[in-house]
């Protein structure tokens, strides 16, 4: 009888051990949140404008919805956060105008902030593709684009100025962003626009806010595009700790975030070797301060074609909290708060139910060790890697329909010793045959030295932060209730102190 009781009392604690494992409590946390959810249906968002104001970071952006027909689309939606892990839906705020007559059929980027007098306001493009057509007569627009402008003493209520229209001379004119330079005393807009051909982001002065599109003027070309022809979307220029960053995004080949800086207020623009803030998982980013502390925000896309797709236009918010080394470089890191909030201690288990911490690869042929399905909540994986050769590659694997050792799930996400890269591919069919990559950053790893690792994964994105100096944002869609595995591809290499927390 004692023995049955003593059974019974084990089996009912690894039953209650497995049943606190799988009700974590997360209370709502989100760290890729999209823009609203209608139904269970997530509407995704574009281009992110961030505002920081007493404590709360605003996550203006563009809402990927549309109206009665293709002509009108994308509102200026808001979310709000205090620790980019639980965000409030604060609905549109900026709609567009379902007119073909109107600037604001459609809306584009802009900038947000607030006056010495406590009132908002909101810089933005408007968009009409037909509003120039001769067809129009009179009532016809001038361009294509035009930057917009509107108010609000409450962040709710927006008052857009129907008076305010400023245009360039060319149809591509657009993505203000307006900020407050204390040297010049004077307000100064960078708006994305081509100069006789030439990629330039141009800069327009005021004294006032207030201003109507006429006093805004034309100042120079703040920057000229200095890797090609593409155009620089959706500027920010921040200054943090004595060193000035201006940061675009590659409407290229890359679809990346770039950033130059210049160490004075009206110095000489300079660009580091690594320069860009991830890779083309992260569109559209821009910074922002937080009282001491700097951020990045863009979105990571949605995949065309499934989950063998490429970055397709809209997603989720992706946030980084950005470093800065003494000569100035920009390293994208893991928001410390995910730190703080994702403690809790979680085990995944290899087929054998053993709870495995480090994994040595000879690098003489392919290993895997698969481990459970990946839970549905926001797990943050820790460890460190140390690669013993200069070849092969080795990583994470997901996607794996079962539990078999020795395979490869659907997508990687390697350490890819042979090219010295961090690289993810999403259209995997074997060991030898991974597809076209999807992202990857260039960094060159030293045979015997360690490096830490940080990786968030929420829902189809995953966020891996490589010896607090880069990150590789991506969405692989077959992350959830599947299996994954730490592989090696004929790498030589150590994983070590691997850890999981919900």
């Amino acid at each position: 009888m004692m023995k049955k009781t003593f059974v019974l009392a084990i089996t009912s604690l690894l039953l209650l051990s497995a049943c606190n494992k799988k009700t974590i409590d997360q209370k709502g946390a989100n760290v890729f949140p999209a823009s609203a959810t209608e139904d269970t249906l997530s509407i995704t968002m574009g281009d992110v404008m961030p505002f920081y104001d007493n404590g709360v970071m605003n996550i203006y952006h563009l809402r990927n919805t549309t109206g009665s027909n293709s002509l009108f689309f994308h509102p200026i939606a808001r979310l709000t956060t205090s620790d980019f892990i639980h965000y409030k839906d604060e609905g549109v705020v900026i709609n567009y105008e379902e007119s073909v007559l109107s600037p604001d059929a459609a809306l584009g980027t802009g900038s947000f902030i607030k006056d010495k007098e406590g009132k908002y306001h909101c810089f933005y493009t408007g968009h009409n593709a037909r509003g120039t057509d001769e067809d129009l007569g009179k009532d016809r627009l001038p361009h294509v684009e035009v930057v917009r402008h509107a108010t609000s003493d409450d962040q709710i209520t927006w008052v857009k100025d129907e008076e305010f229209n400023l245009y360039g001379y060319e149809d591509d004119f657009r993505d203000p962003y307006v900020y407050y330079d204390s040297v010049d005393n004077l307000y100064y807009m960078l708006v994305t626009t081509r100069d006789y051909g030439n990629a330039v982001i141009r800069r327009f002065g005021s004294a006032s806010l207030s201003a109507t599109d006429e006093e805004w003027e034309f100042i120079d070309n703040f920057f000229t595009n200095d890797d090609g022809s593409y155009n620089m979307e959706c500027p920010s220029y921040v200054e943090h700790n004595g060193v000035y960053y201006l940061a675009y995004s590659e409407q290229g080949e890359n679809r990346v975030t770039h950033y130059r800086y210049r160490t004075s207020h009206d110095g000489e623009w300079q660009r580091f070797d690594r320069d860009a803030i991830d890779a083309s998982g992260f569109y559209a980013g821009r910074l922002e301060k937080a009282g001491d502390k700097l951020y990045a925000f863009a979105w990571c896309a949605r995949l065309t074609g499934g989950n063998t797709g490429t970055f397709d236009w809209g997603g989720n918010l992706v946030s980084h909290e950005m470093t800065q080394k003494e000569n100035g470089e920009l390293c994208p890191v893991m928001p410390s708060t995910y730190k703080t909030y994702f403690k809790n201690d979680v085990e995944y288990h290899n087929s054998n139910g053993e709870s495995v911490n480090n994994y040595a690869f000879n690098g003489e042929k392919f290993l895997a060790t698969a481990l459970e399905k990946k839970s549905e909540r926001v797990t943050r994986i820790s460890f460190k890697i140390k690669p013993n050769s200069s070849s092969g590659d080795f990583g994470l694997s997901f996607g794996l329909n079962n539990q078999y050792d020795n395979r490869l799930g659907d997508s990687v996400i390697g350490f890819d010793l042979t090219n010295n890269k961090l690289i993810c591919y999403n259209n995997v069919s074997n060991i030898i045959r991974y597809g076209d990559e999807l992202a990857h950053i260039n960094y060159e790893f030293t045979p015997g030295q360690t490096y830490s690792v940080d990786a968030i994964v929420d829902g189809e994105i995953i966020s891996l932060y490589l010896n607090n100096e880069i990150a590789l944002t991506a969405r692989f869609i077959n992350i959830e209730d599947n299996y994954f595995a730490f592989y090696s591809n004929k790498a030589k290499a150590e994983i070590m102190e691997v850890k999981f927390y919900e």
